[in-house]
């Protein structure tokens, strides 16, 4: 599983000290879909409150929420993008989710990454990928 020290020191730091944002995403599967998310793509939980488990990969931060009742539809728009620093780490990605994968990890010319898809448990869709071109660094400070 792709996971590093570098990424675990990260969340440590940043426990109370958010800055940045996450997405909220409304499911009728919270334990299963924690479990995925934890042991198959190696999200870390960021934090716990009620009906709601928060992950963690790097700066991207997805928030689970299983509202009480019965009478909502998961959320299930847009694709969850799992980024690596290197082809490797995207393989081995793919051999934790070959299961589940459309495909094996390709080229993509057009927008210079090599990627692979797959789909969680409810059916969001995810891709696994690693630039292949320079990047500017991100952040979340303030611009002064």
């Amino acid at each position: 599983m792709a996971s590093s020290d570098a990424q675990d020191e990260m969340i440590g730091q940043t426990m109370g000290q958010m800055s940045g944002g996450l997405i909220f995403l409304k499911t009728n599967m919270r334990s299963t879909i924690i479990d995925f998310y934890t042991k198959k793509t190696g999200m870390k939980i960021w934090l716990e409150q009620p009906n709601i488990t928060i992950l963690a990969h790097g700066n991207m931060i997805l928030g689970f929420h299983q509202p009480e009742g019965s009478d909502f539809t998961p959320d299930m728009q847009g694709m969850y993008t799992f980024v690596y620093p290197s082809r490797q780490e995207v393989d081995e990605m793919y051999e934790v989710l070959r299961d589940i994968a459309d495909d094996a990890p390709r080229d993509n010319e057009r927008y210079q990454i090599y990627q692979f898809f797959a789909k969680d448990p409810e059916g969001r869709a995810l891709e696994f990928q690693a630039f292949l071109h320079p990047l500017a660094i991100v952040s979340s400070a303030v611009p002064k």
